[in-house]
């Protein structure tokens, strides 16, 4: 775990693991952290091989699934057959937090701040591909195993709405704000379906969504699955007193912000009678480890605190350091579809008991 302090008269910081990477490497990522360029894929990956059709065999990871928001009729009106429409999966490559202590009225004291950030080495777009095969493929199986009439994907595409699927788009980076920081990743689909543009995942879609059209065409449900895998477990402090401390753990789970299932079905192409998405329900995190910190960067404005002092002025202390992290493919993999088996069987689970399916 990595632990940073800052308190007003010195920043202290915590110690941080040897290299496990050539730190000519992990100095290029920090570099890449700082300009905001987005990380290449890791040299000489090699993941865990996945199967890209039939059920996943990880064991699945325990996941439970709730409302968001939305209507039970979308699950009354084709409660029989769906349509699965891809599978966008994304994995967060940074991960940042700020503690902030607001300091002293009465003694004049400015407070301190402290960020921890991560950037993970191995999280690429073949990685995260194959996940989103494997994930597809599997909620397909799982769909079928419990009694529904699964669309096949040529028979959606050659539907009239499909088009507003917008299926086969390319992979894309995203940036969202997390604990008073932001968190990069990347988001892609199966390769059999490539990226869904409509619903994305991490992103704001303002389009018309074509589900009305697609559904009626079909007669079925269709779904929209959306997961985001965390890399990292942030944690930081927010207080009116002088210490600060922001702390960041490698740990994969499941993002609960971002990662929905969403269900629409309409018997109307005009609009969208029924829709409902859910989320998750707790957490879905795995004490396995993932990898090592392989570099670290750390700065703080000690100087400047000590000639605030000197000139009786008081400085905020401000604290940070930066990480390069080496994420074992093999077990990231492992986990991520351990994940993707658990998340698709609470769905199903949540579907059958919403259209009554014994």
């Amino acid at each position: 775990m990595k632990v940073v302090n800052a308190i007003c008269a010195v920043a202290l910081i915590g110690a941080v693991s040897t290299p496990a990477l050539a730190q000519s490497s992990a100095q290029s990522i920090l570099n890449r952290l700082r300009t905001g360029n987005t990380l290449p894929a890791s040299p000489n990956a090699t993941g865990a091989k996945t199967a890209s059709s039939g059920p996943i065999s990880a064991p699945a990871m325990p996941v439970a699934l709730k409302k968001s928001m939305g209507q039970q009729k979308a699950f009354a009106i084709f409660p029989g057959r769906v349509i699965v429409a891809g599978y966008n999966v994304g994995g967060f490559r940074t991960a940042k937090t700020t503690g902030r202590a607001s300091g002293g009225i009465l003694n004049n004291n400015p407070g301190a701040s402290s960020t921890v950030e991560l950037v993970a080495w191995g999280i690429d777009l073949p990685l995260l591909t194959r996940i989103a095969s494997a994930a597809h493929a599997d909620l397909i199986a799982q769909l079928t195993a419990a009694g529904f009439d699964v669309v096949p994907q040529e028979q959606v595409m050659a539907s009239e709405g499909a088009d507003k699927l917008k299926l086969g788009g390319d992979a894309y980076d995203v940036e969202v704000p997390a604990d008073r920081g932001n968190m990069k990743g990347i988001v892609t689909g199966p390769a059999a379906t490539g990226v869904r543009g409509n619903y994305p995942l991490a992103r704001t879609e303002f389009g018309s969504f074509g589900a009305p059209l697609l559904s009626l065409t079909q007669q079925a449900m269709v779904i929209m699955p959306n997961l985001m895998f965390d890399f990292a477990g942030l944690k930081s402090s927010k207080s009116i007193g002088y210490t600060a401390s922001a702390s960041a753990s490698l740990q994969f789970g499941i993002n609960p912000a971002l990662s929905t299932m969403r269900v629409m079905a309409s018997r109307r192409k005009e609009f969208l009678e029924g829709d409902f998405i859910f989320k998750l329900d707790g957490n879905a995190v795995s004490d396995e480890p993932i990898g090592s910190i392989a570099d670290s960067s750390r700065s703080d404005n000690s100087y400047q605190q000590a000639l605030g002092n000197a000139l009786g002025v008081g400085v905020r202390a401000q604290s940070r350091e930066s990480s390069a992290v080496s994420i074992d493919q093999a077990k990231y993999e492992g986990l991520a579809l351990s994940a993707a088996r658990g998340w698709n069987a609470a769905f199903v689970s949540q579907l059958k008991a919403a259209t009554s399916k014994p």
